[in-house]
């Protein structure tokens, strides 16, 4: 009884990491990841410091989700910290609307809803084009929700113009 035990355990553990494991076929190298808060001169003060905090939330998000993909993922502050080896990510904001946090609080029912539309734009070592694309994402849960939607559909984005 015991060696069967053993045996089923065993092989639970090894479906389980088999079908846990995230990396994905093709998906691999450095990746330079630039991020760029856009134009910020049509939003107020407040409005410019929530988008700093959902930023600095993604940025360390797509980080984690590039690497946990199989890059090896570093975000760089300019484009010319960009030294050519691997892939150059760059992500720009395209329209920020913060929404309003006591609506979503006390009225619910996506009052008040946070949206985040970005511009991407994929480059190989040289500099060289691969892909440029725009994605957005609304949520009555806040403007880190948005990002974190976004930075998964990158990751199938990049699946699909790498492979």
């Amino acid at each position: 009884m015991s060696k069967k035990l053993f045996l089923f355990c065993a092989s639970l553990i090894f479906v389980t990491f088999v079908a846990g494991s995230t990396v994905v076929a093709g998906l691999a190298g450095e990746m330079s990841v630039l991020s760029l808060r856009g134009d910020t001169s049509k939003l107020t003060h407040d409005q410019v410091v929530e988008l700093e905090r959902v930023g600095k939330w993604m940025d360390r998000d797509i980080i984690k989700q590039l690497n946990k993909v199989g890059f090896e993922a570093k975000l760089i502050k300019k484009r010319k910290d960009f030294k050519g080896s691997g892939h150059l990510l760059i992500v720009e904001v395209a329209k920020f609307k913060a929404g309003n946090r006591a609506a979503r609080a006390f009225i619910g029912f996506g009052a008040g809803a946070s949206s985040l539309d970005l511009k991407y734009h994929l480059l190989d070592g040289r500099g060289k084009s691969l892909a440029a694309w725009e994605d957005g994402a609304g949520s009555s849960r806040g403007g880190t929700y948005c990002a974190q939607t976004l930075n998964r559909n990158v990751i199938k984005k990049l699946k699909e113009v790498m492979n």
